[in-house]
Formats: structure tokens, C-alpha cells, sequence
């Protein structure tokens, strides 16, 4: 992939790049940031916010939900190796899961649209929940995917009506804000009902972030996080997002109850069983970008962090990197003595076509035009967890040549964006970054280099 550079400018930009977000993933392996910031001591769970006595427990239900919790669940395990802990991991699918101690049943689902295993994990994991008891702890580990990886639709609403809304949502460029809003209002799990079900004494979250400005209520549709939305603000976004009149008729009258007030809405800010619940974030996009920022700074190249928290359309994204690369080479100028950028977040596409691809490699397509024959200038987009949309790559390279590759091979980038079919453009000029399932998410990272 450095190779395919055709400049030594572009060499070494790639190089950087790839190496940049290398230590990226590996600043945000959930079994290295957990063990980091839990620590025992004298029988004692601590964290830079909380303490707690184990001894106390009769029992420690560890839960893990999500991309990172086959990582997660094997830190805590060696974390509270002595204790009487039980274990359900639910896992994604596509990841590989080697033999758990015995006492860990594990657990499978599908993402990003719900699935019958996932209905199956919701309701091992509802059972597991509700015959707690008190002096006893459960120790949440939530990560991105735990959202759609535990579907739990209210009475008369089908697991088939939420998986054809949820696909909807996904491809209309919704937010995950207003996805997951919607998700924990057709959930007895989300929106922080996994607290109501709970009777144990004291519930931990720990959490690895994909949310940008990680807001609790939306990781994983926040199962143990107050949720201050509302039914009614549900049910706007359907109708912001043109989903209203065809979403299923079930949950339609489902979210109009709500708003009514005819069944209960999810816990509010202030809910008083909330003050067993500690929650706490161990890894999120900025700890990824700030490692790319070593990463590149060690590396000679100056690299300024522009924002872990965007959200913003894969055009508007691919057309921001590209204008700080003509920035830097066209017109000498440069950001707080930078000449690399980071952003990490989440793009949103709008899927108008039926092609190969997700949001980062698209992102990197609409970069392509305008960074064409700027020479050691690099645009690189990763999704930390593996997958990007339906395809088998984790996003794309290109350089101030890639334009001119893809014309000998006859590839126009307009017909392939039309097409949504991002992964097959870069797969012809062997610039698809292909990681296979990292075991973690948080989100995606976005670089801009530029080198003379």
C-alpha cells in the first residue's frame, strides 16, 4: 500500500499515516485500557472516580455487551480472579471467541440490524438481571454495537418491525444520537430500564465509547444511563428523517402511547435507584486520536488534534480533509504550525444505491478531485472497530495520484460515489485498509498529512 504512492512524498505520507492509526488501535484495546484504569487493592475495586469493597458481594454478575466485549470480559476476569463472579458475554458474529472459564456463557448477535440471536442474548441477559439480588454487584461493560446487539422490543412490537425501522434509520444519514433515541424508546432494556429490572446493590459500567462526545444515554442506547429524551422526541425524528408514515404500524402506536403517557417513559435525570449506578468511560475516540498525534509528531510531522466529536455527512467530511490539504501545499499555510490534521468522530451516509462500502471509504472519495497531483499530500479514514458498512475493509487511502491510477484503469469517482460503492473504487487501486474485526470501537478516525 506505501507503494502504491508513486512519488517518495507520497511514500512517506503513507507510511506516517498507516503507522499513525496502527497505534490508534492499540491505545484503545479495551483489555490494555481496562486493566490501566481498574485496579484491586486490598480486596478493593478502585478507579480514578470511585472505590468499591468486593468482599461485600456475595456474587459479582459480570455483563459484557458489545464490539470490545470479548476483550473487556477477559480483563475483568483476570481483574477478579479470586472472586465469585459469573459471566454473560454477548459478542458480535464476526468475532472470534476462544474458550471462556466455565463460568462465562457466551453469547452471540448480529449488528448492525437486530437478529434472533441478539432477541435470544436480550432475554438470557433480562432473566440474569431481574433475579439479582441485593449484596450483589454487576459489573456492566458496554461498548459500540451493544445498541443493536440487544434487542429487546416492548409488548406488540415485533423484532421485525425494529430491525426494518433500525435499517431504515441507518440509511437515511440519521445521527446516532437520533438512531439510538429512537432505539431506547422501543426497548425494555435501553434508556436505563436494565437499572429498573436490577435489584443488585451496586451496578458498574465500563464503558468504551463510539459516541462522539460520548454521551451516555446514546453508548449502546445507555442501558445503564438515565435518558433525558422523550417518546415525543422519538417520534420527531421519524418525522425529521421522512420515516414517520412508513414506520410499522405497531410502533407507531407504541411511541403515540408514550407521548400520551399511557406507559411509562424511560428513567429520568434524578431517578433515585440511579444512585448505585457508577459509570465510567475507559476509552473513546479522543484517546485514539491523541495517539495518532504521537504517532505523527514522533515521526517529525507537526499534528494538531482539530476535534474527537464530529458529526458531519461523508461529503462535508471528505471535502474538509481535502481543503486542508490544498491549504498546506497550494497556498504555505498552516494550522497552530501544523501540517497534519486528526478528526475523529462519526460521517453519516445517505444510502441512495445499493453498492459496497460504509462511511469511511466514502469519506476518502470525495477527497479524491481535490487533492489530485498535490504531491506527499495523504487522506486516510478508519472505522476502529473492522467494518465499514457492508463491506469487508475498515476504509481507504488516497494521495495526490490516486485520481490519475484510478483514469488509467478508467475508474471515475463520481459513478462510484452515485453508487455508494466506495469499497470497489479503492479495491481496484489496492487502497482499501483491511483489518478484519479489531475487537474494539470508538468510533472513526480521519487524517490529513501533508509533507514536502
Amino acid at each position: 500500500m506505501v507503494r502504491n504512492g508513486a512519488t517518495a512524498p507520497n511514500h512517506a505520507a503513507r507510511r506516517s499515516c498507516l503507522r499513525a492509526l496502527e497505534e490508534a488501535l492499540l491505545a484503545v484495546d479495551p483489555y490494555r485500557c481496562l486493566k490501566s484504569r481498574i485496579k484491586l487493592q486490598d480486596n478493593r475495586l478502585i478507579t480514578s472516580d470511585f472505590s468499591i469493597s468486593l468482599p461485600r458481594f456475595r456474587r459479582i454478575l459480570i455483563l459484557a455487551v458489545g464490539k470490545a466485549s470479548v476483550r473487556m470480559m477477559r480483563a475483568a476476569i483476570d481483574i477478579l480472579r479470586g472472586f465469585p463472579i459469573q459471566g454473560i458475554l454477548v459478542a458480535p458474529k464476526d468475532q472470534v471467541v476462544r474458550t471462556f472459564d466455565t463460568r462465562v456463557q457466551v453469547l452471540r448477535a448480529g449488528h448492525p440490524v437486530p437478529d434472533r440471536d441478539g432477541l435470544k442474548a436480550a432475554h438470557s441477559v433480562a432473566a440474569a438481571v431481574h433475579n439479582m439480588r441485593d449484596h450483589e454487584c454487576l459489573l456492566c461493560m458496554i461498548s459500540g454495537g451493544a445498541s443493536a446487539m440487544l434487542p429487546s422490543p416492548p409488548a406488540g412490537v415485533t423484532l421485525q418491525d425494529e430491525s426494518r425501522l433500525t435499517k431504515r434509520l441507518v440509511n437515511s444519514a440519521a445521527t446516532i444520537h437520533e438512531i439510538n433515541t429512537v432505539r431506547r424508546h422501543l426497548s425494555t432494556l435501553k434508556g436505563g430500564r436494565l437499572v429498573e429490572q436490577c435489584r443488585a446493590s451496586t451496578i458498574l459500567s465500563l464503558i468504551v465509547s463510539d459516541v462522539p462526545g460520548n454521551n451516555l444515554p446514546d453508548i449502546g442506547s445507555g442501558p445503564t444511563a438515565e435518558d433525558p429524551t422523550t417518546y415525543q422526541d422519538s417520534i420527531e425524528v421519524l418525522k425529521r428523517r421522512d420515516l414517520w408514515n412508513d414506520a410499522p404500524q405497531q410502533i407507531r402506536n407504541h411511541l403515540m402511547k408514550g407521548s400520551r403517557g399511557q406507559i411509562p417513559d424511560t428513567p429520568k435525570p434524578g431517578t433515585s435507584s440511579f444512585r448505585r449506578v457508577h459509570n465510567l468511560i475507559i476509552a473513546d475516540n479522543k484517546t485514539a486520536c491523541m495517539a495518532a498525534r504521537k504517532s505523527l509528531n514522533e515521526n517529525r510531522i507537526q499534528a494538531a488534534v482539530l476535534t474527537s466529536s464530529a458529526e458531519m455527512e461523508t461529503s462535508r467530511m471528505g471535502k474538509l480533509l481535502g481543503s486542508l490539504g490544498i491549504r498546506w501545499k497550494r497556498h504555505r499555510e498552516t494550522f497552530r504550525g501544523s501540517r497534519a490534521a486528526i478528526l475523529g468522530g462519526e460521517t453519516t451516509v445517505r444510502v441512495k444505491a445499493k453498492g459496497t462500502g460504509g462511511r469511511t471509504q466514502e469519506t476518502v472519495l470525495w477527497a479524491v478531485d481535490d487533492i489530485a497531483n498535490l504531491d506527499g499530500v495523504v487522506i486516510a479514514a478508519l472505522g476502529t472497530d473492522g467494518i465499514d458498512g457492508n463491506s469487508r475493509a475498515a476504509g481507504a487511502l488516497a494521495d495526490g495520484k490516486t485520481i490519475e491510477r484510478a483514469k488509467r484503469k478508467r475508474l471515475e469517482p463520481n459513478d462510484f460515489l452515485t453508487r455508494n460503492d466506495s469499497y470497489r473504487f479503492f479495491r481496484e487501486l489496492s487502497d482499501n485498509l483491511v483489518t478484519g474485526p479489531t475487537g474494539t470501537n470508538v468510533g472513526d478516525i480521519y487524517l490529513t498529512v501533508s509533507i514536502e
